[in-house]
């Protein structure tokens, strides 16, 4: 199906393709420009919702802080005053009955009609502080704890033994709806009970502590936090009890209303219970992953995949005075879902760019196809002969400079048909006649064979031997190759050599040695031949009867390295140190040397700077040429 398409549509149809491509290129830049804007908002709401976070959290701090102050200035105000730190003191350690005694004892002693109390100053605090809720004092020493709670109505004696009582917990954690939460106070996990306030006075006390014991599956959250301080005797400095103060979370939640920091925040108290959230989503995901949270570290905000709502960045601050951990988690997909209005323009607009562009593309590219296909129309008249189409153009761009061009052509082909046509077809069929009587290389192969033969019939075997070596050093010259491999070239040279030795009747003896399984690698055709020829023209001496070549082939890591050496007469130091001054120029023109600095540039140009010829001569002693050819 695609390739039916492909053949219709787009193989032999250029302006097809250049739609094609235009609409890609068009849609590739629309929809990455898109991704970068939208990804901008992204990242730059992200950056302000990231700020909300830490001011949430450095609100709550702020918040805990100042609590913080009130419960020490409480504590401070009663330690200043000797009445009220005597009479709370008194009470913790003798009980509230012998407290009584003591007070009347005192108002009969006194001769005011009044005389204070510290009943009266704890429950002046509530009027000081709307979010103090219950004010209690434990005097474990007496087994009992007293309330004052921000209502007046709590002001009793409760047992206090190693568990509260359950009339202490009803009336300090007061019922919002039908569940509370309720603290276990001797540090075990939270625990919930679910008592309805009509029937409250009815339930046994076993079932009550029944309910207390039940965990509540879901996540909640304590009614109040508490700042715990001791009391201690001034006379003796031993504790006698402990003030424990407890403030309601509606100021959390009103702090982070009226600073309209509305992202999800959960407060945790030293025991890292949950003592306030107020989105019940991110409350059951800080549970599911409570042991990951807790391990952060602290003011350091991370972003992290949680159970139930993917990724979120989480920030976890304990630099308030009260030791509470302020949990402030944003989703990712929060920031996403307030951008869905900017990802919707977003995405219109590019679609519109998109069709904009694609249409413009698709109009242009049809006046230029239509005004190509004229010109081809023109061109394919003229091999049939029509010499006299033309192209008219109005427009002056590049299409128009092509039909100019062709008709100046036709024009020019007309005349050269009727000038030249008929000269240029006579001359033609002479070369040709030419060509055919010329004599073809392999007619001379045979004519050599059949002398070679003649004479070894004749008993002249050593002219034999010459015309068959120089038959095949021929037959290697003529070859239309520029690569032979190493073993053809290294034989040619053994040819050459054994036609030299035979001419000069044995005065010349040679060695060839070539290392096992190097013969099959390509090299550039007549690269040793010039070098050996060389030698036969400027080393040779005839007078003597112990000339010597040897040639040496082997492999050096990444090269092949060809090595000829002889013992003829060598290179004066002037004449050698010019050979190798043109060797190493960049010079590719060849100044005669035989053949070596032709050779030598070629190498250069097949395989690289690493290529080329090496000479070094002792001056009637003898040379060694080294060619180096890369493998690599």
């Amino acid at each position: 199906m695609l390739k039916r398409i492909y053949q219709t549509h787009f193989k032999r149809r250029l302006f097809n393709k250049l739609i094609v491509v235009y609409s890609c290129i068009a849609l590739i830049s629309l929809v990455t420009l898109s991704l970068f804007t939208y990804q901008f908002f992204v990242r730059k709401d992200m950056s302000s919702m990231l700020l909300e976070q830490q001011r949430s959290v450095d609100a709550m701090n702020r918040y805990f802080d100042q609590k913080y102050e009130t419960s020490q200035l409480l504590i401070q105000q009663l330690y200043q005053d000797n009445v009220l730190i005597r009479d709370t003191v008194y009470f913790l350690e003798n009980g509230y009955e012998s407290y009584l005694r003591y007070r009347l004892d005192t108002y009969s002693e006194s001769n005011s009609f009044f005389v204070r109390d510290f009943h009266t100053f704890y429950a002046n605090q509530f009027w000081k502080d709307s979010d103090l809720k219950n004010i209690v004092l434990v005097s474990p020493r007496q087994g009992f704890a007293f309330m004052y709670s921000d209502n007046g109505v709590f002001r009793k004696v409760y047992p206090w033994e190693v568990t509260p009582d359950p009339q202490f917990l009803r009336d300090r954690y007061p019922l919002q709806g039908n569940e509370s939460k309720v603290p276990n106070l001797d540090g075990a996990e939270d625990v919930t009970k679910d008592i309805d306030n009509s029937n409250a006075s009815q339930r046994s006390e076993e079932a009550t502590k029944q309910a207390l014991v039940e965990m509540d599956k879901e996540p909640s959250a304590l009614p109040y936090f508490t700042v715990t301080n001791r009391i201690n005797n001034p006379d003796t400095l031993t504790t006698s009890g402990e003030i424990m103060i407890d403030f309601g979370i509606d100021g959390i939640r009103h702090r982070l209303v009226d600073a309209q920091q509305l992202d999800s925040v959960i407060v945790l108290n030293e025991q890292d219970q949950i003592i306030y959230f107020n989105n019940k989503k991110m409350a059951t995901a800080y549970e599911h992953n409570r042991a990951e949270l807790l391990a952060m570290k602290r003011n350091q905000p991370l972003k992290l995949k949680l159970d139930g709502i993917g990724e979120t960045y989480v920030t976890l601050s304990q630099t308030n005075k009260l030791g509470m951990t302020v949990v402030s988690m944003l989703p990712s997909y929060e920031v996403t879902d307030r951008l869905a209005g900017v990802r919707t323009t977003i995405g219109v607009v590019t679609v519109l760019c998109v069709i904009l562009v694609v249409g413009i593309a698709y109009v242009t590219v049809i006046r230029i196809s239509r005004r190509t296909q004229v010109i081809v129309k023109a061109m394919k008249q003229v091999p049939a002969g029509k010499l006299d189409t033309r192209i008219n153009f109005q427009q002056e761009d590049e299409l128009s400079d092509i039909a100019h061009s062709f008709n100046h052509m036709v024009n020019d082909l007309s005349d050269y048909i009727n000038r030249v046509y008929k000269s240029e077809l006579k001359q033609k069929h002479a070369e040709l006649v030419a060509l055919q009587s010329q004599i073809k290389p392999h007619f001379l192969y045979n004519t050599l064979e059949v002398i070679r033969m003649r004479a070894v019939a004749k008993g002249a075997h050593d002219v034999g031997d010459m015309i068959y070596n120089l038959a095949s050093i021929f037959r290697h010259m003529v070859k239309d190759k520029t690569h032979i491999t190493l073993q053809e070239e290294i034989e040619n040279c053994k040819r050459y050599l054994e036609l030299t030795r035979i001419r000069y009747r044995d005065k010349l003896q040679y060695t060839i040695e070539m290392d096992a399984g190097i013969g099959g690698y390509q090299v550039m055709k007549l690269s040793v031949q010039p070098m050996i020829e060389n030698y036969l023209v400027h080393g040779l001496g005839l007078e003597r009867t112990d000339n010597h070549v040897w040639i040496h082939v082997l492999r050096e890591e990444d090269e092949l390295i060809i090595r000829i050496r002889d013992n003829g007469s060598g290179i004066p130091p002037e004449r050698l140190q010019q050979l190798q001054d043109e060797l190493s120029s960049d010079d590719l023109q060849d100044h005669g040397s035989l053949g070596i600095k032709n050779v030598h540039n070629r190498l250069r140009i097949l395989y690289g700077d690493g290529a080329g010829i090496e000479i070094d001569s002792i001056y009637q002693e003898g040379t060694t040429v080294t060619i180096r050819i890369p493998i690599g």
